[in-house]
């Protein structure tokens, strides 16, 4: 069987890293201008700034494998077997419709009209197949990447005798886990926040 793709924006990942690095030149220059004291008062400031970029940029991606679709959201991550997989959407960005819903990623935006253009302007070549395609691919992590990867997975197990139309078998459900920790992490540092600029 194939291995797992995964998909991911890069230039989340980038922005993450110049969002790290105004962090932690905000940090250098409080402690340089104020030492301890100040560093502690606004400090929480651009960390807090850091995290959300991070959250929103860098963490989501989707998984797609031969056991199951994972959407890892901004708060929470979705894992739905093939067996509850009924479709997929991509016209705002990759919405996946199950047995017990639909779920979105935030990884897969809908590819901009821009670059839709930009597509039907270049002079069509040999294409790369569905399985070719992903991080380093012509289309990304837009959703039509994924719904086509996403497309040939499901072709693939049913070809092998792995998948089977009808209903999911008994007990077979999507499951949705919350980032407990990053709301938790992301809360403490808002407050850290407020209260050290309420102090200034």
């Amino acid at each position: 069987m194939s291995p797992p793709r995964v998909f991911a924006a890069t230039s989340g990942r980038v922005l993450t890293v110049v969002a790290a690095a105004a962090a932690l030149a905000a940090l250098a220059g409080s402690a340089a201008s104020g030492g301890l004291s100040e560093l502690l008062r606004y400090g929480a400031i651009p960390l807090v700034g850091l995290v959300v970029v991070w959250a929103l940029f860098w963490y989501p991606q989707v998984d797609v494998s031969d056991g199951e679709i994972v959407l890892r959201n901004v708060l929470r991550t979705v894992r739905i077997p093939w067996p509850t997989f009924r479709g997929a959407d991509t016209r705002l960005s990759l919405t996946i419709e199950t047995t017990d819903g639909r779920f979105t990623a935030w990884a897969a935006p809908a590819r901009s009209a821009l670059g839709a253009r930009a597509d039907a302007a270049t002079p069509r070549g040999p294409r790369l197949g569905p399985a070719r395609r992903g991080r380093g691919g012509s289309d990304g992590n837009t959703a039509d990447a994924v719904a086509l990867e996403i497309a040939a997975r499901r072709e693939t197990l049913e070809r092998a005798g792995h998948l089977h139309p009808g209903l999911p078998p008994s007990g077979v459900h999507v499951t949705t886990t919350w980032h407990v920790r990053m709301i938790v992490v992301v809360a403490v540092l808002g407050a850290l926040a407020v209260t050290g600029a309420l102090l200034s």
